[in-house]
């Protein structure tokens, strides 16, 4: 537990302006023909809102508005799924640890639907596949219930939205703690919420797919108390890097809607980040410890990475032509866009032009 801990101090320290990467040639070639119209996709560079206790919500209006007004047929955002959540329960020689951090207790939702996850994943993908245009708001209570059972949180938060104010209550499975969940008028900020299904609600959308992956926890380190140690003395230089103190600096200038805004659309302009994943990152792969914990880091990450863009690959394939907005700490954006880049039918949306004023 004391390794994970470590890694994901130093994961989310990373969270700055995003990175242009160097273009390849994909292996259909840079344009192939496409059936239909291609695939938009948008990589949304975050902070972690959790770590600002003192913003407001009502700062992320404007943000929320310029995505909304993108018009997304799918949003995406970096949160475990139920259904991984469920495999790492069921695993706990390999992924206690994670599955202790990660993933919230829904047994109680499951109870009271006497449903497992996994029934409740099955009912809430049933629902959808005949979901009707102007469902009831007792049909989407029920639904915010199934989506809970699941694990998926975020989503049941997408239906609660979705309902008229003096409609959001308890009824048709839905129960108090299930409304304590829903309520998120107070406690802390996080952007799978009050940005992912925030904007999915407000663009009419019935869900958000949760598409990050900590399987690759099961990467050995070796020795952990070496590789903490190595960790937190690499840490300790990356933090006196003037470029971390430049990037401290604007996040501690946010005080409204408008500042925020101007942070997410620096965060997301081309070139932002490169000095922050040359020097985390890049450093980490040419560490030369005699135990490679820099090559096992740096394998971590790009495992990582690799299988949360291959869970977005899965969902655009359900829906060719959507534009889908993807929403992910800053510094997993340059891995989104550049594999991205070699999807054969998708194109990439540069954010930083959608947040301009």
């Amino acid at each position: 537990m004391k390794m994970l801990a470590l890694i994901m101090l130093v994961a989310a320290a990373s969270v700055a302006p995003a990175s242009a990467q160097a273009q390849f040639t994909p292996p259909l070639g840079a344009q192939p023909a496409v059936d239909g119209p291609r695939t938009e996709m948008m990589n949304l560079g975050s902070v972690h809102l959790s770590a600002h206790d003192g913003w407001k919500r009502e700062w992320l209006a404007p943000l929320n508005a310029k995505l909304v007004d993108w018009k997304p047929g799918m949003v995406t955002i970096e949160r475990l799924s139920g259904a991984q959540c469920e495999m790492m329960r069921a695993t706990p020689q390999r992924y206690a640890a994670v599955h202790e951090h990660y993933c919230a207790d829904d047994s109680g939702f499951q109870r009271a639907l006497e449903m497992s996850q996994a029934q409740a994943d099955a009912e809430v993908r049933k629902r959808l596949s005949d979901w009707p245009d102007s469902p009831s708001a007792a049909q989407r209570r029920h639904l915010a219930m199934l989506f809970l059972a699941a694990g998926e949180r975020p989503s049941a938060l997408v239906q609660w939205l979705r309902l008229p104010r003096n409609e959001r209550r308890e009824g048709d499975g839905l129960t108090a703690e299930a409304i304590e969940v829903l309520d998120r008028s107070s406690g802390r900020m996080n952007e799978d919420y009050e940005i992912g299904a925030a904007v999915a609600a407000a663009a009419g959308l019935e869900r958000v797919h949760a598409v990050d992956d900590h399987t690759a926890y099961g990467i050995d380190y070796g020795d952990e108390d070496g590789f903490n140690a190595w960790q937190l003395a690499r840490y300790g230089r990356l933090g006196e890097l003037p470029f971390r103190k430049a990037a401290a600096d604007q996040v501690a200038a946010v005080d409204d809607g408008r500042s925020l805004l101007a942070l997410y659309r620096d965060m997301n302009a081309a070139g932002a980040q490169d000095q922050q994943v040359q020097a985390d990152f890049g450093g980490a792969f040419a560490d030369t410890s005699a135990e490679h914990y820099g090559r096992h880091y740096g394998g971590w990450w790009e495992t990582r990475n690799l299988r949360m863009v291959a869970n977005i690959r899965e969902a655009i394939s359900s829906e060719p032509g959507v534009r889908a907005l993807n929403i992910v700490g800053a510094s997993h954006k340059p891995w989104y866009d550049q594999w991205a880049r070699q999807m054969a039918d998708v194109e990439v949306v540069d954010a930083h032009e959608v947040l301009v004023d």
